[in-house]
């Protein structure tokens, strides 16, 4: 009976010790290795480690979400430096303010880069989801005014000053002899201030 308790002992696998007592390393002895090699529990975690888990990433974006995600991120970027911009102008030291304003600067460009860099089909849509709303002319066609509205002379083809009058330019004030004196004060009291 003593020979059928150690077959059975030996078939049944033995438990863990609990580290501390008297051992001096906290490595399993051989007796508790399992006969399927050494530190199966760790190799396991090892090669497990080693794998990306793509539910951290999030959902999967279309073309346009896509742009969208990237170019709020880009805005907000370039909001905030110009907010740090503008409210430590007056407190930053010029080389702060050297980098204050390279760095609004910098998100400046990359949002029109950006722009620019789209593919045309990206473009379009790009175009319209931001400027999608048709224009409101709603006043223009109420009083029948032309949507693009006049187009301005150029400083060349002005002939005249609009605010110079016709009893200024009929004036000559050539034989005026006259000259002015007097302080702010005699002003005043002339205009009765």
């Amino acid at each position: 009976m003593s020979e059928e308790k150690n077959t059975a002992s030996k078939n049944r696998p033995r438990k863990r010790r609990k580290s501390g007592g008297n051992r001096q390393n906290n490595a399993p002895s051989q007796e508790t290795q399992s006969a399927s090699g050494p530190n199966k529990r760790n190799n396991r975690k090892r090669r497990s480690g080693g794998r990306k888990n793509n539910s951290n990433r999030g959902p999967k974006l279309s073309g346009l979400e896509r742009l969208i995600v990237k170019y709020e991120n880009m805005r907000e970027q370039h909001i905030e430096a110009r907010r740090k911009y503008y409210d430590l102008f007056e407190r930053a030291d010029p080389q702060q303010k050297d980098k204050l304003e390279r760095v609004f600067t910098n998100t400046m460009v990359k949002l029109r880069e950006f722009e620019e860099n789209l593919k045309p089909e990206d473009k379009e849509l790009f175009d319209r989801h931001y400027n999608g709303l048709k224009p409101d002319l709603i006043y223009s066609e109420n009083h029948q005014l032309s949507p693009d509205g006049e187009v301005a002379p150029k400083p060349d083809e002005v002939q005249s000053d609009p605010h110079y009058l016709e009893s200024q330019k009929q004036s000559d004030f050539s034989k005026d002899d006259e000259e002015s004196m007097g302080s702010i004060e005699d002003y005043n009291a002339y205009k009765g201030l």
